[in-house]
């Protein structure tokens, strides 16, 4: 033994020795169980194994074989559809009078497409493994029993690489790989295999056109519905020139067709050989149909079969599985009484986890359990004291936010007015002006006289209208505001200063440099909602605008957001902020609008009515 493993092994018997009674004995215990049992596993495994690998081999070849032989029942049934247009004269006598260069077809008359509409339809009824059947004349008009919006009504087959193998074929039938035909209209994404011939007059042998016989490649699936095949089986169908027509992907989804190809030794490969693909061992079995000369290959993970034998071993394990609960319920009836107090300490930190600091482990004794009983329960106690340091400093952290969001309104609104005061004695020396200092002290009244943050709503709404009479006669008589407040939401109680702003930002912002304006002002009870709007006739918004300017109301309020520009601050996202921090998520205000149309912006905020109590 090298020197590392020296130290490797005196590690684990040092650790051995620090670890508890209880580790050692179910060590002990587990060891004398599964060692003889383990020899004898072993053992029966690699007798039955093998002989389980080459009945699966076998079975996997015979599938193939029984795929292959349903794959040839559906390709003679396409083949046989492919002939019928030689024995029908309307048929041929129809494509023959549509004769010409590729290309040169135009629309086929009426009463011709109505009978090759009901003759390609009776021929693919009752088959759902066809997507569609179509007589194609040499100069390219299409007769399809497809819906007329889903085909073209002429094409030309040069576009398509897949049509000049047909051209070659000389009357034979061929099958074509997946491929797109490009005479279906729109953009169908699907792939379909297809039975083509070339239709030639039976007397003359001359060309009169093509038939077009296009099926699902689910159709191909079939053949393998009602094998049973292993999930984990890749199973794919490929032409005489190794190209894939149909793959059955494992669990895992999973393409092997790719690297089979890549591996270059797919025609050296033969049945019950192995195959490395993508670091996975395969067994590989091909059958090959002399009707069609389509190959089935089956690809089954080496894995999976052994996993498979070790279903022989069932008998063991059940032993095994037997002696081991019987040493483990003789060491937990040991060792029970001794983790008790343990088991009990984890359902109380589970608890906690949940969010109940006030569990406690109780009784205590004096060995290392009961010690470590009272290192939780002092944690437990630290733990609620400074949950509920922090809960109140958040609450009054929210509160200083209330505080200084709503401080920051009075000033600018007070300078507003007193600007306004100024600008109309100084240019007009009216009357008018004591109208305005009348407003003036209401406001100031309102603003500073009212303590507290919650108002009713009549109580706002008058201070808007002294508001709004300032505003008319400073746009003399520009101005109109119209109130529709229903008389039973009066009395509920919203954030003080709340619709001044939103009305004051209508004026500024919609109405103001026009020759008038109007604002409406609402105010509706809807179930347990107050809903406000404040709406104007201005310019509005674009919509890049609306939905930048509703992000940023949404935004969580915080005290950084109390650190923007002053203006910004006395904006919607004033607001807004306030009442989130009210109402959480019972409240809300949003702005809506279109640019022009006499409707510009409109301001809902939604306020539920149990929040309207001063100690929200």
């Amino acid at each position: 033994m090298t020197k590392g493993g020296h130290e490797m092994l005196r590690g684990l018997i040092l650790r051995l020795r620090r670890s508890k009674m209880r580790t050692r004995l179910l060590l002990l215990f587990t060891m004398l169980t599964l060692l003889p049992l383990s020899v004898q596993g072993m053992v029966t495994y690699r007798h039955f194994s093998s002989t389980l690998n080459e009945k699966t081999k076998q079975y996997t070849v015979d599938v193939a074989g029984q795929a292959n032989a349903n794959l040839d029942r559906l390709l003679k049934d396409l083949e046989r559809l492919s002939l019928m247009p030689l024995y029908d004269e309307q048929v041929l006598s129809i494509l023959a009078k549509y004769d010409g260069p590729m290309g040169s077809g135009t629309w086929a008359l009426s009463d011709d497409y109505q009978k090759m509409k009901l003759y390609t339809s009776a021929q693919a009824y009752d088959r759902p493994e066809i997507r569609g059947i179509h007589l194609l004349s040499n100069s390219g008009t299409l007769f399809s029993n497809v819906e007329p919006l889903a085909v073209n009504t002429s094409w030309d087959g040069r576009h398509d690489e897949w049509f000049s193998a047909l051209e070659r074929s000389d009357g034979e039938w061929i099958l074509l790989p997946p491929h797109h035909p490009s005479y279906y209209a729109g953009t169908d994404p699907s792939s379909y295999i297809s039975v083509a011939r070339v239709i030639k007059e039976p007397r003359t042998l001359k060309r009169l056109g093509y038939i077009l016989i296009d099926a699902k490649q689910s159709a191909f699936g079939s053949v393998f519905s009602k094998l049973k095949i292993e999930q984990s089986t890749n199973l794919m169908i490929i032409d005489g020139d190794q190209r894939l027509l149909y793959e059955q992907k494992p669990d895992n989804g999973q393409s092997a067709y790719g690297e089979l190809m890549g591996s270059g030794r797919i025609k050296e490969l033969h049945g019950g050989e192995r195959e490395r693909l993508g670091g996975t061992d395969y067994l590989f079995v091909s059958h090959k149909s002399p009707y069609s000369g389509l190959t089935v290959i089956g690809l089954s993970p080496i894995g999976v079969m052994l996993k498979e034998s070790r279903a022989m071993m069932i008998f063991t394990l059940w032993l095994a599985l037997f002696c081991l609960v019987t040493v483990l319920l003789l060491a937990y009836a040991v060792s029970y009484r001794i983790t008790l107090p343990l088991v009990e300490l984890k359902s109380n930190m589970s608890r906690v986890e949940r969010g109940d600091f006030n569990m406690r482990v109780s009784p205590l004794g004096g060995d290392e359990f009961g010690q470590l009983g009272r290192g939780f329960n002092k944690m437990m106690e630290e733990i609620n004291r400074l949950f509920h340091e922090v809960l109140v400093i958040g609450l009054r952290e929210k509160e200083a936010e209330l505080s200084a969001l709503q401080s920051q309104i009075n000033p600018h609104f007070i300078y507003n007015t007193l600007e306004s005061i100024n600008m109309m004695a100084v240019q007009r020396r009216h009357d008018e002006v004591s109208d305005m200092v009348s407003a003036l002290g209401k406001l100031l009244r309102y603003t500073i006289d009212k303590a507290g943050r919650l108002v009713s709503l009549g109580e706002e709404i008058a201070f808007v209208d002294s508001y709004v009479r300032i505003q008319q006669i400073r746009f003399g008589g520009k101005l109109t505001v119209h109130n529709e407040i229903e008389e039973e939401v009066q009395h509920l109680r919203i954030p003080k200063l709340t619709i001044q702003p939103l009305v004051e930002n209508a004026i500024d912002h919609g109405i103001a440099g026009r020759e008038e304006g109007t604002i409406w002002v609402s105010a509706l009870r809807f179930d347990n909602e107050l809903l406000i709007t404040v709406r104007d006739d201005g310019n509005g918004l674009e919509e890049e605008e609306l939905t930048a300017l509703n992000r940023e109301i949404e935004q969580d309020p915080s005290m950084d957001s109390l650190r923007r520009s002053e203006e910004e601050s006395l904006g919607l996202r004033n607001i807004g902020q306030r009442i989130k921090l009210l109402y959480g998520e019972g409240g809300s205000l949003t702005v809506d609008g279109s640019p022009g149309q006499g409707l510009a912006v409109t301001i809902t905020i939604t306020i539920p009515e149990s929040g309207g109590e001063e100690d929200v």
